[in-house]
């Protein structure tokens, strides 16, 4: 045990010894794996950051129920007892068209305009309406339940516009999967990079390789260095794709602090995000060994076989 720990942390001890010479090089690999990374988490983060606003936003969907102008009292009454029963329905409320004229009213006093043309009605032409919460902010849920109140005797109208919600959930369900397309595609060219990366330390070590063949050095034993190199490109390009999150969000927070103060909004980009952090290192890591596991086994096998051959 003691024997194989001891190998390992050679190897590790060679592979930094050998990206400290070539600090530039090593530098510049880590940072395309960083960038490459930082992309898509940056796409992900938005569109969550978009859904979770889109969940909230139709969280507080209501449905506005216009009663008819000539309805009657014991209509009102019985309308009230239909929305007290209906399970699909989670709150409401009534708001008479006498409250609703005071708060036009009220409203209208800081616009001339609109007070005189209010003036000019004489009389009020707002129905009395019940403000619907739904327990289900499903679309379908939503029409669904839009189309039974519809059908209520002495109801006039009824809005509910969850357009808006389809169409934007739609994009965000498309945002998502273009963001699996570009992470594969990425994936695939760090693949090749930290490969083609690896395949070139191994032909510059090509004679030292043959030679620890020569001696009894088994695959594994040669691999591991290379292995090792790819692992911790993808750690250093991972963690600065960290890095570089952390700075973009930052920026993009100042960015909009002003804008988000003109609407009375908190809305903000998390800084932090563990699980993010978590999981774009330890998929840089694995795309970085995954792709020096099939350099360097590749190149090997050639090695050992010309060494065969020449044996022979």
């Amino acid at each position: 045990m003691s024997h194989w720990l001891n190998h390992q942390l050679q190897a590790i001890k060679l592979v930094l010894s050998r990206m400290h010479a070539n600090l530039l090089s090593s530098f510049m690999i880590c940072l395309v794996v960083g960038v490459a990374m930082c992309l898509p988490s940056l796409f992900y983060v938005g569109v969550d950051h978009l859904s979770k606003l889109t969940d909230h936003m139709q969280n507080e969907t209501e449905i506005s129920l216009f009663l008819k102008l000539d309805v009657s009292k014991n209509t009102m009454s019985e309308i009230d007892a239909l929305l007290a029963k209906n399970p699909a329905i989670k709150q409401y409320h009534l708001v008479t068209k006498d409250e609703a004229w005071q708060q036009l009213q009220a409203k209208s006093k800081n616009n001339p305009d609109v007070n005189d043309a209010i003036n000019q009605l004489g009389k009020n032409p707002l129905p009395d309406a019940f403000f619907i919460q739904a327990k289900s902010v499903a679309p379908d849920d939503l029409t669904s339940l839009k189309a039974s109140l519809q059908s209520i005797p002495g109801v006039e109208q009824v809005l509910l516009n969850t357009d808006w919600a389809k169409r934007l959930s739609t994009i965000i369900s498309l945002s998502k999967k273009l963001i699996l397309f570009i992470t594969i595609l990425l994936a695939i060219v760090l693949l090749v990079i930290i490969g083609n990366t690896v395949r070139m330390q191994i032909l510059t070590q090509q004679d030292e390789i043959e030679v620890s063949y020569l001696i009894g050095a088994t695959s594994s034993f040669i691999r591991t260095p290379f292995l090792y190199a790819g692992v911790l490109y993808g750690l250093f390009g991972g963690l600065f794709a960290v890095l570089m999150i952390l700075g973009i969000t930052q920026i993009f927070n100042y960015s909009i602090a002003d804008l988000s103060n003109l609407y009375n909004s908190d809305f903000h980009l998390t800084i932090f995000n563990g699980r993010l952090f978590l999981a774009v290192i330890i998929a840089a890591v694995l795309i970085g060994w995954m792709g020096s596991y099939l350099a360097v086994t590749r190149a090997i096998a050639s090695i050992i076989q010309l060494q065969k051959n020449g044996i022979s």
